[in-house]
């Protein structure tokens, strides 16, 4: 009896370990401590009292879904350059489908949020579009810097 509660917490330990070692991987950390100005850039202005209304909240995370959209322009161009052939046309196809996901899911969005009352719904819909750029712009940049990590 005892024996087979040890090897249930020597089990439970095991698997405990695993997600600490996944959650400590190169990846995870280099991720975490990675800055994201965009991100600090659109907590300011949120956090800032000016842009307490609405309208203000909505305009900072459309300034910051902007600046994901450059980001994400420019790693996706870094990438063209510096992909071989066949690995840029895969890109590219990838990027036209995310692309035309992303329109699409904007679509959904918008129909969705059109069936809720109340103009704390607005930059909750904007912050959604924002995290939809956001995400890819920083997919593409972790792109990037798989590139360089042999240069």
């Amino acid at each position: 009896m005892q024996i087979e509660r040890f090897g249930r917490t020597l089990l439970a330990t095991k698997a405990a370990l695993a997600c600490l070692l996944v959650l400590a991987s190169p990846a995870s950390l280099m991720a975490a401590s990675l800055d994201d100005p965009t991100a600090t850039t659109l907590d300011r202005c949120l956090n800032d009292a000016a842009n307490a209304s609405t309208a203000g909240q909505t305009e900072c995370e459309a300034a910051a879904s902007s600046d994901y959209d450059r980001r994400m322009n420019a790693a996706y161009a870094t990438l063209m350059h510096k992909l071989p052939e066949k690995a840029a046309q895969q890109l590219r196809l990838s990027q036209r489908a995310w692309l035309a996901f992303r329109d699409s899911e904007a679509k959904a969005r918008d129909a969705l949020y059109e069936t809720r009352q109340g103009t704390m719904f607005v930059p909750m819909q904007a912050s959604d579009a924002t995290n939809a750029n956001r995400d890819r712009a920083l997919q593409l940049e972790g792109y990037v810097r798989v590139m360089a990590i042999d240069e």
